[in-house]
């Protein structure tokens, strides 16, 4: 039986999640209540299941005995998250989240104190997360080291939905339980593009750190693309190579494609939801300045460094948000499906 959550680990979650997401944490305070907390907790549970992925290197009986145990974790038994914790507190050697895992039993307590349904929802997405998750990453551990990690453009849009479009239905539903749609079809509307947020977002983050990604040894660009021109992952990084523009420009059009259709989802969902209508606005605005920051950098993608967008810039278009332009924001991500650069 698991004991009840205390006030020291509602503040250890609070004071980790903006060491594991500096953005996140900006974009949390738009919400309040049970549904900042609800949302804060399934973020949270979300990076653990990351950090098993990115952070923690073996074999691919080690990776899933770990989500093993963070899908067990989601039981009634303490004991998963506890094992889980007490390895993870071996591994780290100071990565935040390492560290989130090692304090894992205190972010189960937190969950575990959620109402039921809140609960449940956000166990259903990371049980969709970390089974597909482990999925790609014990496959990865079996192949030869340079492979990519994905080999069908199919496959990098259902990698897209298992580390990302499952919290836009995450996000979606706890919305629901707290503004009921009128219309059971526009609910549906509401469910069925609810994944769009995650996968424009997903789309331009494998983009932006395509070349961070590269020289850790991990390719998310698909395999059959990089045939396409002869490429292999290790050609991706030092210098501009004939083909690198291509997939750039390709990888591009998609995640440019995916933050053009943001908008139908915010269409979606009421007028007067202001604070969640922007919760889901703004990363996707971050998203596209990021990528038209990233054209004015002459190295990328395959230079040493990730585009970084300038924090002014980050602030105004958060404030051009907050402060009445929706409309003028959702125009430009509508317009965002376009030549890219444009």
């Amino acid at each position: 039986m698991s004991l009840p959550a205390s006030s020291e680990d509602r503040a250890w979650c609070d004071a980790v999640l903006p060491r594991v997401s500096r953005t996140f944490a900006l974009n949390i305070r738009l919400l309040a209540g049970t549904f900042r907390e609800a949302v804060s907790i399934g973020y949270l549970l979300c990076r653990a299941a990351d950090a098993l992925e990115d952070s923690w290197p073996g074999n691919a009986d080690e990776i899933r005995a770990r989500f093993r145990l963070l899908l067990d974790s989601l039981g009634e038994d303490d004991a998963p998250a506890e094992s889980l914790a007490a390895q993870a507190r071996g591994a780290t050697t100071g990565e935040s989240d390492l560290e989130l895992v090692a304090g894992l039993p205190r972010v189960r307590r937190v969950w575990r104190a959620l109402p039921p349904g809140d609960r449940e929802i956000l166990a259903e997405c990371v049980r969709t997360m970390a089974t597909g998750m482990c999925r790609y990453a014990a496959r990865a551990a079996e192949r030869p080291p340079g492979t990519p990690y994905l080999d069908t453009e199919d496959e990098l849009h259902d990698y897209c939905w298992v580390v990302a479009g499952c919290v836009g239905m995450m996000l979606t539903r706890l919305f629901n339980v707290r503004v009921p749609a009128g219309d059971p079809a526009m609910q549906r509307r509401q469910l069925e593009l609810a994944p769009t947020v995650g996968e424009a977002l997903q789309l331009t983050n494998i983009l932006l750190d395509w070349s961070a990604d590269a020289r850790r040894g991990r390719c998310y660009l698909p395999a059959a693309w990089l045939a396409e021109h002869g490429l292999a992952p290790r050609d991706l990084v030092g210098s501009a190579r004939p083909g690198v523009a291509a997939l750039e420009l390709r990888l591009e059009a998609q995640a440019r494609a995916a933050l053009a259709r943001v908008p139908d989802y915010l269409d979606a969902l009421p007028p007067l939801a202001v604070r969640y209508r922007l919760f889901a606005l703004l990363p996707a605005l971050w998203g596209l300045a990021s990528l038209d920051h990233a054209r004015t950098d002459p190295e990328f993608p395959w230079g040493e460094r990730r585009p970084r967008l300038p924090r002014a810039r980050l602030l105004r278009e958060a404030l051009g948000g907050l402060f009445g332009h929706q409309g003028s924001a959702l125009r430009r991500l509508r317009a965002a499906d376009g030549p890219a650069g444009a």
